[in-house]
């Protein structure tokens, strides 16, 4: 099923603060820190929408406000057109959720946290069966006794017995090996082919970009980018190799002269050329010279995202 036109969440203008700030004489005391500033965004059915920002950016303030776990500033959050604080109950009866800081009663074996949840969100047997087919833990085990990997499994587990309609992921595949983690990923590939809708936040990016649609990404809690992986990596920065033919010599001066390219360096007789968006002009020129071999390449989601965030790097890196 593909995406469609129909909102799952809706995110407006989104504001949460902590602290307060005080003004005493010529003072101030305490502190206040704005950890989402009025971001908006929305989540379509039968899309998977990643959720990207290094720690501090606001990801996980935004994640559980949208939640109810949180008394938001300012902002309207719904789901389904439900809003989320005064049905709230409702919304979570039907939302799948895997925190990032996954805490499972420990003396509870999986089969019990499975039973205990079913009085809350009925388990989809079927669906259940299907997960432990997928999942290789036992659940007839505390929790206390797993692995951290074990103990994750169990909360994807625990999460999607029910086979909720949407899923808010946090980091979910912390933990699992890179077998479990294909797996997992091709699971939600699956629920994302037969309508569901995924929220997904994660640092790992080579995971955003394998199985999202989308992506939002947040920074000083602020939305900064919403758009459709394929297209922000089309838009963004790409990487041509080009080898020469013998007793050619490229015109350096006049590949620099081309307006979106970016750098030009020869590394071991081939010509790397950084260039964005528009590539024609690059082309035009560098095929009026005989080529032994060319690629052409996408900027990863790691090289966007870092292009994004790079004023924050080289400031630490002077650090």
């Amino acid at each position: 099923m593909a995406t469609t036109d129909e909102t799952v969440l809706q995110v407006e203008n989104l504001t949460k603060i902590y602290g307060r700030e005080l003004q005493l004489g010529s003072r101030k005391v305490g502190r206040r820190i704005v950890a989402v500033d009025d971001a908006s965004f929305s989540v379509k059915k039968g899309e998977i929408f990643g959720f990207l920002g290094p720690n501090g950016a606001g990801k996980t303030t935004a994640i559980r406000s949208i939640l109810g776990y949180l008394t938001i500033k300012s902002g309207t959050i719904k789901i389904n057109g439900l809003d989320y604080q005064k049905d709230s109950l409702q919304i979570r009866q039907n939302i799948g959720y895997i925190p990032g800081d996954v805490t499972l009663y420990s003396n509870f074996t999986g089969k019990e946290l499975i039973n205990y949840f079913n009085k809350f969100r009925p388990t989809d047997v079927t669906f259940l069966k299907k997960l432990r087919k997928i999942f290789k833990v036992d659940l007839s085990l505390k929790i206390r006794s797993l692995s951290s990997g074990n103990r994750q499994q169990a909360a994807i587990i625990v999460a999607l017995a029910s086979n909720p309609n949407f899923l808010i992921l946090d980091e979910p595949s912390s933990g699992l090996d890179p077998l479990m983690a294909a797996r997992f990923h091709n699971l939600l590939r699956e629920m994302r082919n037969q309508g569901k809708t995924i929220f997904l936040s994660s640092h790992d990016l080579a995971e955003v970009q394998a199985i999202c649609d989308r992506v939002g990404i947040i920074r000083k809690g602020k939305i900064i980018v919403v758009e459709a992986v394929k297209e922000l990596r089309r838009k963004s920065m790409q990487r041509l190799n080009v080898e020469f033919m013998k007793g050619e010599t490229p015109n350096i001066d006049a590949i620099k002269a081309i307006p979106n390219v970016i750098s030009v360096e020869k590394m071991d007789g081939t010509f790397q050329i950084r260039v964005k968006e528009d590539v024609n002009n690059l082309l035009k020129l560098v095929t009026s010279q005989r080529i032994k071999r060319m690629t052409l390449e996408d900027s990863s989601l790691e090289e966007i995202f870092l292009e994004y965030y790079k004023d924050e790097f080289d400031r630490l890196k002077e650090e």
